[in-house]
């Protein structure tokens, strides 16, 4: 079958983003139900004037459930003619008018043929019903849709099917996941075919964890799971959603269950060592980044963690070397390049150093940490006096709860013998868990020059 009905779920995950520093899945697809305003005369008119009777919008959503609620089993298509909005700029209104004619005579004879029902959901996207059919049955009317209207030699559509029942799902719920399988479909191009999966609740809880719906994704998720409990990609998004929701136990259970399945799978390697990182188990951490590191994928996420990981081990050469892998993967990196600093300073590399902080800051001026720096560098170097303080106090405008770049920035006004505005400092520093103590036991007693 040449139709784009189906594809190895893995390779749909290959675009990956980087989003609170954990790896996640993404596939960016539109809003299923967002197909084109629905104007006042209609597009409606050949449409009226062919099916008169023809439900349309909420109404049609309406009374599809209302015939729906009395049968125990049925099936729902999603109909999107493909590329429209795009194309009523550029042919005539009647050339649209065309082809939304002949995609409903298709949909209706379809609809004939399947014992089914039909109505308009938005302005290029129609729903099909069908009592006591199931999804593969869907599956095949989809397919002899498909077929016909490539036979007029017109526009494609995108299909997305769903049917009940499906484990705790209402049915009122299986109009939206033929949607949520629309937007799966999207991702294999116009034409495509799809039928409502754990794949198709992945992509749809992935646009919810990027919309900053954290919970909602995890239900995603979690149901995804009961259609495929194997699915590596969604345990590893359940691990990731559960990680940004600081439950650290949960998130860790499903990146090993992902290790377990997959054990040549980067994404939950990295993510395990993320987590690690967080609850303070830095060998741990760093043993994960090492072993998805061998995998031969080249990544900048998995090269800078390591490289920082490592120069927190006081292992700085080491880490260098790491962080330089990372920048050649994103060159304009100002985080990894301030790292790359610290990297040098640790060291003694002082003019290194500087010139990894001053790349940074250029590359990103409100870098709070390289204005930190490259400011206490140059004090350090006798350097640029007022280009220090400058520096550091910019820092600590961008960066106010930093209780290092207060720490540095009181030093400062000490050694200009500024004790107020030092004292000031330190005191918010020490309440920042820096300790500032002894310069403030230094400034109090009169003895405040260092």
């Amino acid at each position: 079958m040449e139709e784009k009905i189906s594809r190895n779920h893995h390779d749909l995950f290959q675009s990956r983003s980087s989003s609170k520093e954990f790896l996640l899945s993404k596939a960016e697809l539109r809003p299923w139900r967002k197909t084109g305003k629905m104007k006042e005369d209609g597009g409606k008119d050949v449409l009226n004037k062919l099916f008169p009777g023809m439900q349309s919008g909420e109404a049609f959503i309406e009374h599809a459930m209302k015939i729906l609620s009395s049968y125990l089993a049925f099936g729902v298509i999603v109909i999107r003619i493909d590329n429209m909005n795009g194309r009523e700029e550029s042919q005539k209104p009647d050339d649209i008018q065309k082809v939304l004619g002949d995609t409903a005579k298709a949909i209706d004879d379809i609809c004939r043929t399947g014992n089914g029902f039909w109505g308009r959901i938005d302005r290029f996207l129609f729903g099909c019903c069908f009592p006591d059919k199931n999804a593969s049955s869907c599956l095949k009317l989809a397919v002899k849709l498909k077929k016909s209207l490539d036979n007029l030699g017109e526009e494609t559509v995108t299909t997305g099917v769903a049917a009940y029942p499906a484990f705790s799902y209402r049915k009122q719920d299986i109009i939206v996941n033929a949607g949520k399988a629309l937007d799966h479909a999207d991702y294999f191009g116009p034409g495509s075919i799809v039928v409502f999966d754990a794949v198709s609740l992945n992509i749809s809880g992935d646009k919810l964890y990027q919309n900053g719906d954290i919970e909602g994704a995890v239900k995603e998720f979690k149901t995804a799971l009961l259609f495929d409990p194997d699915n590596v990609n969604v345990h590893n998004s359940l691990g990731v959603s559960y990680g940004v929701l600081e439950d650290f136990s949960k998130a860790i259970r499903e990146f090993k269950e992902c290790i377990r399945l997959s054990p040549k799978e980067v994404m939950p390697l990295y993510n395990a060592g993320l987590i690690y990182q967080l609850n303070g188990k830095k060998e741990k951490a760093l043993k994960h980044f090492q072993k998805a590191g061998k995998l031969g994928e080249e990544l900048f996420e998995i090269d800078f963690q390591t490289g920082k990981l490592l120069l927190e081990l006081g292992k700085s050469e080491e880490g260098r070397e790491y962080l330089e892998k990372a920048l050649k993967l994103k060159p304009e990196s100002s985080v990894a390049l301030f790292y790359l600093g610290e990297s040098f300073a640790a060291v003694g590399m002082m003019d290194e150093a500087e010139a990894a902080y001053e790349k940074a800051i250029k590359i990103n001026p409100n870098d709070a940490a390289s204005l930190s720096s490259l400011g206490w560098l140059y004090d350090q170097k006798d350097k640029n006096s007022d280009v220090s303080l400058a520096f550091s106090r910019q820092s600590v405008e961008i960066a106010p709860d930093n209780g290092l770049f207060r720490q540095r920035l009181g030093r400062l006004y000490m050694k200009r013998d500024l004790p107020k505005e030092a004292l000031k400092e330190f005191k918010k520093a020490e309440k920042l868990n820096c300790e500032s103590c002894h310069y403030i036991q230094m400034i109090e007693s009169g003895k405040y020059k260092e």
